[in-house]
């Protein structure tokens, strides 16, 4: 569950910016009160959602003023469903105290207008995978915004699915990420 914060985050920081307002090489870093990530995990009983506004993303502009790659990680332990029992449990299935951070390094970025496509490795539960996922940017008061969804599997990640009454969670961990970058003035 936790990687899917994760992945979550690696998505939103995945964001193509306005070209005309940034320098080559510039590196943006999401803002953390305003930038968050959240994962669901259904079972036939109910449907689990956590959230956290604790990690880092950087992404870096290309000569050309393009995305040119970004960067994530976050504590496993970070994210929130509102009981604490049950982030617990998630973090013992996670394993969090060996696998304590998920993180996300891009191979590729596209963009069609508003549109992103990301590629890139993604690394959970000290396993790597490749990951491709899309999202859509806007410019919001001076706050370059970059939301975004994907759906992961926990067994591809060597995840044990948990079980409630004997019946095991949904294979697929859903997540969501927004994520808000200052835009420097020029």
């Amino acid at each position: 569950m936790m990687f899917i914060r994760a992945y979550i985050s690696m998505f939103s920081c995945l964001l193509l910016i306005a070209p005309s307002r940034f320098a080559a090489g510039e590196k943006l870093s999401a803002l953390k009160g305003d930038s968050k990530i959240s994962y669901e995990l259904s079972h036939p009983l109910h449907k689990v959602e956590a959230t956290t506004k604790d990690f880092t993303c950087e992404i870096e502009l290309s000569e050309s003023k393009e995305i040119s790659s970004v960067k994530f990680s976050a504590d496993v332990t970070t994210f929130d469903s509102g009981n604490s029992n049950r982030d617990s449990h998630a973090m013992e299935v996670i394993d969090a105290i060996s696998y304590p951070d998920v993180a996300f390094q891009s191979t590729g970025i596209s963009a069609d207008g508003d549109k992103l496509n990301v590629t890139g490795n993604l690394t959970f539960h000290g396993v790597t995978k490749r990951v491709s996922f899309n999202a859509s940017r806007k410019l919001v008061d001076g706050k370059l915004i970059v939301e975004g969804a994907a759906a992961l599997s926990l067994t591809e990640f060597k995840i044990d699915r948990p079980a409630l009454l004997a019946i095991r969670v949904d294979d697929t961990l859903k997540i969501s990420f927004v994520m808000a970058f200052s835009v420097p003035r020029n």
